[in-house]
């Protein structure tokens, strides 16, 4: 499963078609469809995205002010929507994520998914910021790990040269491949690691306050992944 940050607005009738019941906190606004989510798992969803809100807002030191809104769309209305296929939820302002759900409770695949744009929605109250730095510390903070055998792939594409500067990340990716994809979000992920591994959470919460300093932080991360 796979994430893109997305910069197209969709109208909010498209939403209002997929999507008919809401329910909120004192942050957040969640908006479902009634006949696919009852009001208890709607709940559990809500609570959720409360809980992993308060972990990255602690992680990014972020205050998003307005309440966030989260829209859970049925999986048809999101394919139909024409969402690239590797992506697994959006965020444009608001948090929009397919209807994947484990026995119609809220498993970690969903909460996984909740906490991964709820990183998207903090580091965009921040400024504007790579994609790269994004999608890295979207991963990194919803849990996603490297598996040995992506680690290796990277390690491979790196000798071979065919993995590009960061800078060539920083641009949308909705154009990618699914395989251009994957190898995209690994690439983001490892210099996420190396970044948080070597410099700490504090230079993170420090970063996203002074965007001018991506550049640096690109140029020492090109090099770190290359030693």
């Amino acid at each position: 499963m796979r994430w893109v940050l997305l910069l197209t607005v969709f109208p909010m009738g498209a939403f209002q078609a997929a999507t008919d019941a809401s329910t909120s906190s004192p942050d957040l606004a969640l908006h479902y469809p009634s006949a696919q989510v009852s009001q208890a798992v709607a709940r559990e969803m809500l609570d959720a995205l409360d809980e992993e809100y308060a972990r990255v807002r602690h992680e990014l030191g972020c205050v998003i002010g307005a309440k966030i809104t989260a829209i859970v769309i049925p999986l048809a209305s999101w394919e139909a929507m024409g969402n690239v296929a590797w992506s697994g939820g959006m965020f444009d302002g608001r948090i929009q994520v397919p209807l994947v759900y484990e026995r119609s409770r809220v498993g970690p695949r969903m909460r996984k998914v909740f906490a991964h744009e709820i990183v998207h929605a903090c580091i965009a109250r921040f400024g504007q910021f790579p994609t790269w730095l994004h999608e890295g510390l979207a991963q990194r903070l919803s849990g996603e790990m490297l598996s040995h055998d992506a680690r290796r792939g990277l390690q491979q594409a790196l000798e071979a040269r065919r993995l590009p500067a960061l800078e060539q990340l920083a641009g949308g990716w909705s154009g990618l491949s699914g395989a251009q994809a994957s190898l995209a979000y690994a690439y983001a992920l490892w210099a996420a690691e190396v970044w948080t591994e070597t410099e700490g959470a504090e230079a993170v919460r420090q970063l996203l306050q002074n965007p001018g300093r991506v550049p640096e932080l690109t140029g020492r991360l090109n090099e770190a992944l290359r030693r």
